[in-house]
């Protein structure tokens, strides 16, 4: 081989093995690189499967208590269940509507109804007993009559998650409520008839108009919750004796009111 041909096949070979060292660590950077944006990409669902690798992705329809996860083999901390979460969600919602529509303080036997009859009369209004009066808000609780609305209540463990759903949503109805019985106190506040006056029969025929335009239709709604709430309370039994020999459920009270035993 001449000397010139030598030194061009020496170049040609050097050029080779230069490129082939090149390509090789870019490509055992890219490798890198990819690993690491898996490891730091938490937020992409893609990377993240439960006790397995980034490379294997596993959905899980199970929302009621999902698995512990893990990236990069590193552990996660496992996310709270959506039942303690519906159930949370319902003690808390059990107790405004308990505290806004019926007992005024769990403390004392005070209830919304009696003070809405002793503002009533103190407006000039004469107790009838008819629809509109909330004759629905005559509840305490535990009382014997089987219709007994949200305050015969009860949570059992492993309740499916449409009953705790249902549950939420007719607590939902009694909430939305609150509103129209605060405004019926302002009323009937604000027509309070003087200590040394006489009726005002035309004042006391305007109170009675505004009362009944907000009290006649609440009634009635909350009549209707309460008829579909004891719908829910026995499919709730129900669906407990079907889980358990011997249901041991607990009043929603006494998760609202843990001091109340």
């Amino acid at each position: 081989m001449k000397p010139h041909g030598a030194r061009r096949f020496i170049r040609k070979v050097l050029e080779f093995f230069h490129l082939s060292t090149t390509s090789s660590k870019r490509a055992v950077k890219a490798r890198s690189n990819a690993k690491l944006w898996c490891a730091t990409t938490t937020t992409s669902p893609l990377c993240i499967s439960a006790a397995r690798g980034c490379n294997e992705v596993e959905l899980d329809s199970q929302v009621d208590d999902p698995p512990q996860y893990t990236i990069s083999g590193s552990a996660l901390e496992k996310p709270v269940s959506t039942r303690s979460q519906l159930e949370c969600r319902i003690v808390k919602l059990w107790k405004k509507v308990w505290l806004g529509l019926y007992q005024v303080d769990d403390n004392e036997d005070r209830y919304h109804v009696e003070r809405l009859e002793a503002l009533s009369l103190g407006a000039g209004l004469t107790r009838t007993y008819r629809v509109g009066e909330l004759q629905v808000l005559r509840r305490h609780f535990l009382r014997s009559e089987t219709n007994n609305g949200i305050a015969s209540l009860k949570l059992f463990q492993g309740l499916s998650l449409s009953t705790l759903l249902s549950v939420i949503h007719i607590l939902e109805a009694y909430e939305s409520e609150i509103d129209n019985l605060r405004l019926l106190y302002s009323i009937l506040r604000s027509g309070q008839v003087a200590l040394h006056g006489a009726a005002n029969f035309a004042q006391t025929a305007v109170v009675r108009t505004e009362c009944m335009a907000i009290a006649e239709p609440m009634e009635k709604r909350i009549r209707q919750y309460d008829i579909r709430m004891n719908v829910v309370n026995m499919d709730i039994c129900d669906e407990a004796m079907d889980l358990y020999e011997r249901p041991r459920g607990e009043y929603i009270y006494y998760k609202a009111f843990p001091n109340a035993w």
